[in-house]
């Protein structure tokens, strides 16, 4: 009985693998004219990847440090700053990550250091410096800040000003 249970499973098992292999044929020129649409649609609509740096200290020196919260937050504002111009002084309690658009973003320090980072640069912003971005360029200078913050927690500080901590725009209310 067992050498007819063994013949028995012998044979499906070489039904199965001749179906197998039957289907592989009958797929095989569709396969290949799928596989030769994709590469034709992929040389169409292909992305280039431009890595950017990976980035461990603030533009101070600070090293990068992430808010320890129940309820993070991932905030981001697109910038413009026109020829000439200089915003408030301010901190970002959370880490706060910029890349250039267009132009060249000059962070001032309070201690007189300046770091440019031009078009297609990234930085991360101090934390507990003081610093200004100022556009000394002939055209608008546009950037992407991103917050990685908390609920409840601002994304930028001001100076204080007649004795309390002031905070401005969309920036400040994340």
């Amino acid at each position: 009985m067992h050498g007819h249970n063994n013949r028995s499973f012998i044979a499906i098992a070489a039904l199965i693998g001749a179906g197998l292999q039957l289907s592989a044929l009958v797929t095989l020129p569709a396969t290949a004219a799928s596989t030769s649409a994709n590469k034709s649609q992929e040389m169409l609509t292909s992305e280039t990847i431009t890595p950017l740096p990976d980035l461990t200290t603030t533009t101070a020196g600070e090293p990068l440090l992430y808010l320890d919260t129940p309820n993070p937050v991932i905030s981001s504002d697109i910038l413009t700053v026109p020829p000439g111009g200089v915003t408030r002084w301010m901190t970002h309690p959370v880490p706060a990550y910029v890349y250039v658009l267009q132009g060249d973003l000059t962070v001032q320090l309070m201690d007189g250091r300046e770091k440019i980072i031009h078009q297609g640069q990234v930085a991360l912003q101090p934390r507990a410096v003081w610093h200004r971005g100022r556009n000394e360029g002939q055209g608008p200078l546009r950037f992407l800040a991103v917050f990685v913050g908390a609920k409840g927690v601002p994304v930028i500080l001001h100076p204080p000003t007649n004795g309390a901590t002031a905070t401005s725009g969309s920036l400040a209310t994340k």
